[in-house]
């Protein structure tokens, strides 16, 4: 029992492992999405300047080339982060299974070593019920 009960233990660890690089994953998409919303915002507040001053608009043509390949960077990192954590998605339904497995054999152990502690209670009272009716 006290090999099923480390293993579930191990299970757990695992889920909580994968969880927790799941949550760090996400705070990095989350990340990377704000600095996509931070691009834009930037390349309004430079459009606007743009717009007012005119001898701002070669700089501006420079500074949307320079914020589309930060885009695209962004955007390769986002693409990353979401397919890990596709990955730990998966690994968390296999952690999750395999808990669930060590689980179940421990309940099984556990309920058969109950069964036969009452059939030996019971086999314990048939005997002493025998003796008991001999000896009347």
């Amino acid at each position: 029992m006290k090999s099923v009960e480390t293993l579930i233990k191990l299970a757990k660890h695992k889920v909580d492992s994968v969880q927790k690089l799941i949550l760090a994953a996400q705070k990095i998409e989350s990340d990377l999405l704000k600095q996509l919303d931070d691009l834009d915002i930037q390349v309004d507040k430079e459009r606007k300047i743009a717009e007012t001053n005119h001898d701002y608009v070669s700089s501006y043509n420079q500074f949307t080339k320079s914020v589309k390949l930060q885009k695209a960077n962004v955007n390769a990192s986002l693409d990353g982060v979401r397919e890990q954590l596709r990955a730990l998605d998966d690994d968390l339904k296999i952690a999750f299974e395999e808990q669930k497995k060590f689980e179940t054999l421990f309940e099984r152990r556990t309920q058969h070593a109950i069964d036969q502690r009452k059939a030996r209670e019971l086999k314990t009272m048939d005997e002493f019920a025998i003796t008991r009716s001999r000896r009347a």
